[in-house]
């Protein structure tokens, strides 16, 4: 049956060079999880955005974790590509120069890994992040699209990149609960060892320094 979605978008959409190619580049966004990533990083430059991108850091390696350390080995479902019906597949990706992802495609890692930060930004911004929503959903219909996963995989990624997203969130937001708690218990202490530490050192007495004092 999902071999059969395939192979009607190819019949319907590939002779489109143009869209061929735009899916392709929507796709390589996620290569490696490169925009999530990148998101990330840029979030945790800003002061202001921080905290959200401390969040996506949790949430993106919880999704590591999850979606390619365990799932895709213990599911092991190879590529459709790899499958006798899809002939037309592997000339479709020689003539659009696509990439071929050789690991396990259950679920679809970028589809995941796009739909896991997306979630980390809705939950912080609320609307303001839908856009990167948007631009997770054509990054999972582009790998149908270009037939490296089923439907089912990129569904799959889409759940699972969400749950690790909501569930990265809550688990920096309670890890930042214990902190700010720890803080509030040793505050004096910390700002004490700071005061300490700013107070210049007294001279010895009768050493060089205060004799030389005397004199000059």
């Amino acid at each position: 049956m999902e071999l059969d979605i395939l192979n009607g978008v190819h019949e319907l959409f590939h002779g489109y060079a143009w869209l061929n190619y735009a899916m392709k580049y929507i796709s390589a966004l996620a290569a490696g999880g490169a925009i999530s990533i990148a998101a990330c990083a840029l979030l945790l430059v800003f002061r202001p955005t921080r905290r959200c991108g401390l969040a996506m850091a949790v949430a993106l390696v919880l999704d590591v974790l999850v979606v390619n350390v365990l799932l895709k080995n213990i599911v092991g479902r190879e590529r459709p590509w790899t499958h006798e019906e899809l002939s037309w597949a592997q000339g479709f990706y020689a003539q659009y120069g696509v990439e071929l992802s050789l690991d396990y495609c259950f679920p679809s890692g970028h589809t995941a890994v796009t739909f896991c930060a997306a979630a980390v930004l809705v939950a912080f911004y609320g609307a303001k992040g839908a856009p990167a929503a948007v631009l997770a959903f054509l990054i999972g219909l582009s790998r149908v699209y270009l037939a490296e996963h089923y439907v089912s995989d990129v569904a799959a990624g889409m759940a699972i990149g969400t749950l690790c997203g909501v569930a990265g969130y809550y688990i920096y937001r309670a890890l930042e609960k214990k902190a700010l708690e720890f803080y509030a218990r040793r505050k004096y202490y910390f700002k004490t060892r700071a005061f300490k530490v700013r107070l210049p050192r007294r001279r010895g007495r009768g050493s060089l320094s205060s004799l030389s004092g005397l004199f000059f």
